[in-house]
């Protein structure tokens, strides 16, 4: 299984690459449409534009050093997609949830924010289990 641990987390790693990639898009969007350069200004969108890029490059770099981990680790290939669907389906509803109200919390936001939490859970249990299994 080791075999397809790599493309399986390589698949990961590209998908949240490109997310991360479509939300910096967004926030360079809205700073041209807003014309505020640095910060935020008043400007509601790029508030939410940017913290939701924000949150996304908090979270995700450790979700996915947790999936090449257990990648090197050998683990199962179920636990890397179960980390890896979690992860990404999470990041997405999130920036969903940020870009409709930063300030309030949305459906999406709070299923993303549960859906990454539990990436980080599942691959950290996961990674003590291969490593000291």
């Amino acid at each position: 299984m080791l075999e397809y641990s790599a493309e399986i987390v390589g698949v990961y790693v590209g998908l949240n690459l490109l997310i991360n990639l479509f939300l910096a898009y967004r926030v360079s969007a809205n700073r041209v449409r807003s014309n505020v350069m640095t910060g935020t200004g008043d400007d509601e969108k790029l508030y939410n534009a940017s913290r939701a890029h924000t949150v996304n490059v908090e979270y995700t770099p450790i979700a996915l050093i947790g999936l090449v981990m257990l990648h090197l680790l050998s683990a199962s290939i179920y636990v890397i997609h179960l980390a890896g669907i979690c992860l990404t389906v999470g990041r997405i509803l999130h920036a969903i949830g940020l870009t409709r109200a930063a300030s309030t919390s949305t459906p999406p936001r709070l299923i993303g924010t549960v859906f990454t939490w539990a990436a980080q859970l599942i691959a950290g249990i996961a990674c003590l289990y291969y490593a000291l299994g």
